[in-house]
């Protein structure tokens, strides 16, 4: 038990990690890149939601993790509201689709930008 929560623990703080990983194990099943990438960015953009609400808590001393879930309901709320209105029949698993793909480029996005401020402070606190 205490060794898969070291490993959940350690995908929490390096979800690249987890992705290369799915990533490699589905190329390696399905033989297909799009397929692989798209599968490994399903799979990670869940654990990308605790890992962003968690690096952001330990830098600025803050949760953002309902923040996290209120703007992800709004991003869906919008790409519904935008598919309705394109194709008047909505389509549930590709806009869901969409959806959680877009949440993947978000999440990886701003986790990258705060381990880069997270790097920048932990410089810049042994440098004064």
């Amino acid at each position: 038990m205490i060794a898969i929560i070291n490993i959940l623990t350690f995908f929490l703080l390096f979800p690249v990690l987890l992705f290369i990983l799915t990533f490699i194990v589905s190329k390696y099943l399905f033989h297909k890149g799009k397929k692989s990438f798209g599968f490994a960015a399903d799979a990670t953009t869940f654990l990308l939601f605790f890992s962003v609400s968690n690096a952001f808590s330990i830098i600025f001393s803050k949760s953002v993790f309902l923040l996290l879930i209120v703007a992800s309901l709004l991003i869906a709320t919008i790409f519904t509201y935008l598919d309705w209105r394109k194709q008047k029949e909505i389509e549930v698993i590709p806009l869901l689709r969409k959806i959680w793909r877009l949440l993947f480029l978000l999440l990886s996005v701003a986790y990258a930008f705060i381990w880069l401020i997270g790097v920048i402070q932990y410089v810049l606190y042994y440098i004064s």
